[in-house]
C-alpha cells in the first residue's frame, strides 16, 4: 500500500498528463478454457443379402413341342385305329402332345436360386472432442491478484502496461 501511495505522490508532481511502462507480474494461476466439439464422422456400412433370382429364360428351340406332336399323333393313332375318324383323333393328340411338350420344356426353364448381394451405405457417427479455446491466467501485481484471459499459455511471468496518469 505504501508503495502505491508513493507512486500516486510522484504521478502527480509530475506535470505530463500520461505515462505508460511495462513490468512483468508473476504467474500465480492458469486455468485451461476448453470446448466441446462434436463432429459427424462417416463410415461405410456394408451387409449382404440373400436375393432370390427366378429364371425366365425361355428356350427357343421347337423340339419339345414337335416330340410332344409326334408322341401324341401315334398315341391318338393308336387309340383310333378301328374308327373312321382316326386322324381326326391322331390331329387332336398331336395338338395335346405338342402342348404338353411345350409346358414341360418351360417347367424346366423356369427356376430360382438365391445369390449374395452386397448392399453399402454411409452411416455417420457423432465424437465428441475438446479444444482448447483460451486460458484463464491469474496474476499478481501490487498484493493483488488480477485475472485475464489469452489465446497461449504463459510462463512463469506476464508482461503488463502500466498507464498512470493524474485526476482531474
Amino acid at each position: 500500500m505504501k508503495r502505491l501511495m508513493a507512486l500516486a505522490c510522484l504521478l502527480l508532481a509530475t506535470p505530463t498528463l500520461a505515462q505508460s511502462r511495462y513490468v512483468e507480474a508473476p504467474v500465480v494461476n492458469v486455468e485451461p478454457i476448453v470446448e466441446l466439439v462434436t463432429r459427424k464422422v462417416p463410415h461405410e456400412i456394408c451387409r449382404d443379402e440373400q436375393v432370390r433370382v427366378v429364371n425366365t429364360s425361355r428356350s427357343h428351340s421347337a423340339t419339345p413341342g414337335l416330340l410332344g406332336a409326334v408322341i401324341g399323333g401315334v398315341i391318338g393313332g393308336a387309340a383310333g385305329h378301328d374308327s373312321r375318324y382316326q386322324p381326326v383323333i391322331a390331329g387332336a393328340g398331336a395338338l395335346l402332345g405338342a402342348s404338353i411338350g411345350t409346358d414341360i420344356a418351360h417347367r424346366q426353364n423356369t427356376g430360382s436360386y438365391y445369390v449374395n448381394e452386397r448392399y453399402c451405405g454411409v452411416e455417420y457417427e457423432l465424437q465428441d472432442s475438446e479444444r482448447v479455446v483460451g486460458y484463464r491466467v491469474g496474476y499478481r501485481y501490487m498484493d493483488d491478484v488480477y485475472y485475464t484471459r489469452t489465446t497461449t499459455p504463459p510462463g512463469n511471468t506476464i508482461r503488463l502496461r502500466v498507464d498512470v496518469s493524474p485526476l482531474p
